[in-house]
């Protein structure tokens, strides 16, 4: 599961998609910051059937990360083997792509060009 490691979310990287997206609506991807944490926040974490925290992370790999499972502490999860991971549910949510621009323009405060 993403949120109990290190490497999560694609190592912290936007997806492919996400810059493809960003070119196709005038939007230089450089300019805005793909809001992974906001939306891991919004989407996902209410929607996992366990008790979990989430906390931020200042890193330049996964951003935001489990601390706690029904109540258990699982920092020590973040670097070890994904055999000894507990499975959290459910383990992926769909965010409209349209959801992570527009969250993605209001945190910078970029204002996209219209043509």
């Amino acid at each position: 599961m993403d949120l109990l490691s290190k490497w999560g979310f694609n190592d912290g990287v936007p997806p492919d998609d996400w810059y493809d997206y960003c070119d196709r609506h005038g939007i230089d991807p450089n300019q805005v910051e793909y809001p992974l944490v906001t939306l891991v926040r919004k989407y996902l974490v209410p929607l996992i059937d366990q008790a979990i925290t989430v906390v931020d992370i200042e890193t330049n790999h996964n951003p935001i990360r489990a601390d706690s499972i029904d109540g258990t502490d699982v920092i020590h999860l973040w670097r070890e083997s994904k055999s000894a991971v507990p499975r959290l549910t459910p383990e992926t949510v769909d965010v409209p792509m349209t959801d992570a621009l527009r969250i993605a323009l209001t945190e910078s405060g970029v204002t996209p060009k219209r043509y």
